[in-house]
């Protein structure tokens, strides 16, 4: 028997109060298996085996294994966020951003998997993707280096969509 929190995860009889903990047993999991294996090699059945529901009741939480990397992608981007501005709040300026800059490329290099968009595993994941979710997805990593720029006060001398791309490529080289 498996038990988290005092839930077995082998019986049928889930609650509702059940779900959420699944859920993010399941984010936790797809996010180590993606670091790193990649969305390629995650598959529905290791991740349902490792926490120990079977893959029906997967689909009862999520329609598709994107619905779950989506969630996992969302979360990962969450932490990310977090780091950068606690860094930022001990050092402000350009010195937190470069700072910053130098975490983030380390944990792109440390875990390409995950973040290397330029490579055939990701172009799987968004290749089944709706377009209004890569465009999403776009849009939520603009926003995110405005409020980078906004938070570090920094302003650019550049057009604002011409620093994104610079900032994109530098950190698409790291991975």
């Amino acid at each position: 028997m498996i038990l988290i929190r005092g839930i077995d995860l082998m019986s049928k009889n889930f609650t509702e109060e059940d779900i959420p903990l699944l859920k993010q047993k399941l984010r936790e999991c797809c996010a180590k298996s993606w670091k790193t294996k990649g969305y390629k090699l995650t598959s529905v059945d290791s991740l349902t085996n490792e926490v120990g529901i079977s893959t029906e009741f997967f689909y009862r939480l999520y329609k598709t294994k994107e619905e779950l990397f989506l969630e996992v992608l969302s979360m990962i981007q969450n932490q990310l966020k977090e780091q950068w501005h606690s860094m930022l709040q001990t050092n402000s300026g350009i010195e937190g951003f470069k700072k910053a800059m130098n975490w983030l490329f380390e944990e792109y290099v440390k875990h390409p998997t995950l973040y290397n968009f330029n490579n055939l595993d990701y172009y799987l994941f968004l290749k089944k993707l709706p377009k209004e979710k890569i465009e999403s997805l776009r849009e939520n990593d603009i926003n995110f280096f405005d409020e980078v720029l906004e938070r570090s006060n920094l302003e650019v001398k550049i057009s604002k969509e011409k620093a994104y791309g610079i900032f994109s490529t530098l950190l698409y080289t790291a991975a």
